[in-house]
């Protein structure tokens, strides 16, 4: 009785809601583009980012060769609720994905970047993100 009163479950197709939010995330070059903080020593210091950036490198080691690269994953919800409301079931689902792939995906241009510079990231993105 009185199904009209219930709230209609939106279907998400996850896979392509995935696809779609990765898309757009990544093929925005001021988004996706990696920023340097020094002042992060741990991941808990990551805590007082807000949402944003969205990628960040911190714990740069020259001596090792080494650095850590982190997804914000505040702002990948933030971000997220334009495609599909954070109170969706598939929400926590497509959100934890999207960050793995966003990660994978910056490690890899991080890191070629690397090689073809021979500059360590906090070089490498500390002069690009003071020219924008």
């Amino acid at each position: 009785m009185f199904n009209f009163l219930k709230r209609k479950e939106h279907k998400v197709d996850i896979e392509e809601t995935l696809k779609q939010f990765v898309s757009l995330t990544l093929n925005d070059d001021k988004l996706s583009m990696p920023l340097y903080i020094p002042e992060i020593e741990q991941e808990s210091d990551a805590e007082k980012l807000g949402i944003g950036p969205l990628v960040y490198i911190w714990n740069v080691d020259h001596a090792a060769g080494t650095y850590s690269l982190s997804v914000n994953g505040k702002c990948v919800g933030y971000l997220l609720e334009a495609f599909i409301p954070r109170t969706h079931p598939s929400f926590s689902e497509i959100r934890d994905k999207a960050m793995q792939i966003i990660s994978d995906v910056s490690i890899n241009c991080v890191s070629e970047t690397i090689k073809k510079t021979g500059l360590m990231p906090d070089v490498l993105f500390n002069s690009l993100n003071s020219e924008s």
